[in-house]
């Protein structure tokens, strides 16, 4: 009879959890009909808006711990990530700006002697600036004659190193959540941070594209942001110059626990002759918030 029971129970518990996974899933269905209604009246009042967010918070201290490589040290990491945006569509004209910047700082103290005395946020890490805003003129529902002014720098060392484009051309708009830039006449300054080094400015071809996604898993948000830009300029660099081509790809990965507050990553990749002959890269992890 205990046998027998078992298995009815087992059994029951198999159907339940069958009824509660059909019951996840129309529920997921109805949440993704409910943002996609949402984002037709948004569309239709004008102005769509967005924001994310990371802050991380680290800290460690020991005293006398043998086994340690430092017995006696402490150390800070704070990392704040905000990736935002305001869209702004109508019939016949768009207007889409949007901001990343990430700043990080990491301090260690061992109690040597020989460290300098400093606190956390004289030691950064991490430290971006990326903001564009991008107008345009549509000649049809997908395409659109535009124009795009970028800046990309750091906010501790501003334009030490850093870009500015301004340009016109046409951009691509596939979806609601995805714009592609070409612009063939675009003029490209770029600020190489070295004494004494003066600017360089090109003309070529700038793309841009933009992409952000929510996703639903098991009623929980999981929002992904992206951005790829690059520069290539028409002409070679003359005797003295570098190469002004370049590349950045950056990223936000956000994953809800508990109303709004999560979990969030950020990374990105950039290649930039003018600042260095190698590939630069970051990472950066903690807790995220958005709406």
């Amino acid at each position: 009879m205990n046998a027998q029971s078992l298995e009815e129970l087992k059994s029951l518990q198999s159907d339940k959890a069958a009824e509660a996974a059909d019951h996840s899933a129309m529920a997921g269905a109805a949440q993704a009909e409910v943002d996609a209604l949402q984002g037709q009246i948004e569309k239709l009042i004008g102005w769509r808006k967005g924001f994310s967010g990371i802050v991380g918070f680290d800290w460690n201290k020991s005293n006398g711990w043998i086994a340690n490589p430092n017995p006696d040290a402490s150390s800070t990491a704070l990392n704040i990530g905000l990736n935002a945006y305001a869209l702004m569509d109508k019939q016949k004209v768009f207007w889409h700006n949007k901001g990343i910047i990430s700043k990080s700082w990491s301090d260690i103290n061992t109690g040597k002697e020989s460290e300098e005395e400093d606190n956390l946020f004289d030691n950064g890490t991490v430290d971006i600036l990326n903001i564009s805003s991008l107008a345009g003129y549509k000649i049809s529902d997908k395409f659109a004659l535009s124009g795009l002014g970028e800046l990309n720098t750091s906010i501790e060392n501003f334009l030490n190193p850093g870009t500015f484009d301004i340009g016109v051309g046409g951009t691509w708009l596939p979806m609601s959540n995805m714009t592609v830039v070409f612009h063939p006449f675009n003029y490209h300054i770029a600020f190489s941070g070295v004494e004494d080094a003066s600017s360089q400015g090109s003309l070529g071809g700038k793309v841009r594209i933009d992409y952000f996604e929510d996703f639903n898993i098991s009623g929980k948000a999981l929002k992904w942001t992206t951005t790829l830009t690059s520069f290539v300029p028409y002409k070679g660099a003359k005797e003295g110059e570098v190469n002004l081509f370049e590349y950045q790809w950056l990223n936000t990965l956000s994953f809800e626990v508990w109303k709004g507050i999560g979990i969030g990553l950020g990374w990105g990749l950039r290649n930039s002759e003018l600042e260095s002959t190698d590939l630069q890269s970051y990472t950066s992890v903690g807790l995220s918030y958005g709406f």
